[in-house]
């Protein structure tokens, strides 16, 4: 859950990752992956009419940055566009997603943010 209250979903694998991308996620969500590594594919559900927040944006980015190749790094650049424009290649590999009208963020990794966001994960893995 974002900071603003937006549902941020996580793909675990590759598998997950296709199915979050290319079956969950819906046109106007906001999708998330660390540019140019392998990683996780973070989608922020976004009801209609409503807008993706800096707050928001951050926190999914920061999930992107810690679920990659860059965990561990002080700074990640992330990719981030609707679901829309994200599309499978075909013939490609599971979990490979084709890129389209995107942005990039370079993201100081703040640890605060990432413990906040984190925090549910380590509560249901005590539970």
């Amino acid at each position: 859950m974002s900071a603003d209250g937006f549902d941020i979903l996580v793909g675990r694998n590759a598998e997950e990752n296709a199915q979050l991308s290319f079956r969950l996620a819906h046109g106007n969500d906001w999708w998330f992956h660390a540019q140019g590594q392998a990683g996780s594919h973070v989608v922020v559900r976004m009801p209609r009419g409503r807008e993706l927040t800096q707050e928001t944006l951050l926190d999914a980015a920061t999930l992107a940055a810690y679920h990659s190749k860059l965990r561990g790094r002080p700074v990640a650049e992330i990719t981030y566009t609707q679901a829309k424009h994200v599309t499978r290649p075909r013939r490609g590999p599971v979990g490979l997603a084709i890129v389209q009208r995107f942005k990039t963020v370079r993201l100081d990794i703040d640890p605060r943010r990432l413990e906040r966001l984190m925090e549910p994960q380590r509560r249901l893995a005590e539970e």
